[in-house]
């Protein structure tokens, strides 16, 4: 009795092992499914639409990239791109490289966020009103690193795991206005709710710089993200609230529900 007890115990950690083990890679694979989407771009203050965009991976050997393009009705356009190395079996890609270029109407650089996270350098963009601002410099890069769109891989890889109601701690490279790394915290609402902008249920996440315990003094100062993941949807990207750029406009992201990922969204490519 005792020896066939401790088969069943050895079959059961065995089962349990061998489940792990087939999951661990479907993660991976999941946190590089993003198909085309396309995501309307909302003034937060009235929700009057002043532009549209379409984000993607495309997949590659070794890795993936993330492309975003953004197109405003005044004529700028942004586009964003990440390229993405694959670990270990099991394990999220990686940030190798990243871009964030935003184009006047008349297609001149307006801003532009670049990285080499490999190598450590960091270029700050800055051509507003009037100026003409370049600053670059080499970083410390965090392991767990992240920019721009990128961000929302790890929290989706969060989600997936059933991590609601709690903190996590993440790093993101910005220009804020020169080139800076920045702690964050990722804080995951217990609930789904509607939301409104989207019209059916999606859960919150807020990301906000962590600055230890002077959380407290700076919290009403520093400026949030909010995006939106959708439950019904294998945790879909659906959205986000944020600024443009460091001390810019903030706009909202929503995504086109109904509306298929092959349909055009007029994004430019190619600047």
């Amino acid at each position: 009795m005792i020896a066939i007890r401790k088969r069943r115990w050895i079959a059961a950690a065995l089962a349990i092992i061998l489940t792990i083990a087939c999951t661990r890679p479907a993660l991976s694979a999941n946190a590089l499914s993003f198909p085309p989407t396309n995501f309307a771009i909302l003034n937060p203050d009235s929700g009057a639409a002043i532009g549209h965009g379409r984000y993607r991976i495309e997949r590659a050997p070794g890795g993936a990239t993330l492309r975003g393009e953004n197109d405003y009705f005044d004529g700028q356009t942004d586009v964003e791109t990440a390229h993405l190395e694959l670990e270990g079996a099991g394990q999220l890609p990686k940030l190798v490289e990243f871009d964030h270029t935003f184009y006047n109407a008349d297609g001149s650089i307006l801003k532009r966020a670049h990285a080499d996270l490999k190598t450590g350098a960091g270029t700050c963009i800055d051509n507003a009103d009037g100026q003409k601002s370049e600053q670059s410099e080499r970083l410390s890069i965090p392991e767990d690193t992240w920019a721009g769109a990128s961000i929302v891989i790890p929290i989706q890889d969060f989600l997936r795991a059933g991590d609601r109601g709690i903190s996590r701690e993440l790093h993101v490279f910005n220009c804020a206005p020169n080139p800076t790394i920045f702690a964050i915290s990722v804080n995951i609402d217990p609930g789904d709710a509607v939301w409104t902008a989207y019209g059916a249920e999606a859960l919150r996440v807020e990301v906000r710089p962590d600055f230890g315990w002077l959380n407290v003094i700076v919290a009403a100062f520093v400026p949030k993200l909010h995006a939106w993941f959708d439950p019904n949807d294998g945790w879909a990207f659906v959205g986000d609230e944020a600024a443009r750029y460091y001390k810019g406009p903030r706009i909202m992201l929503v995504k086109s529900r109904g509306h298929g990922g092959d349909s055009a969204s007029g994004a430019h490519q190619g600047k």
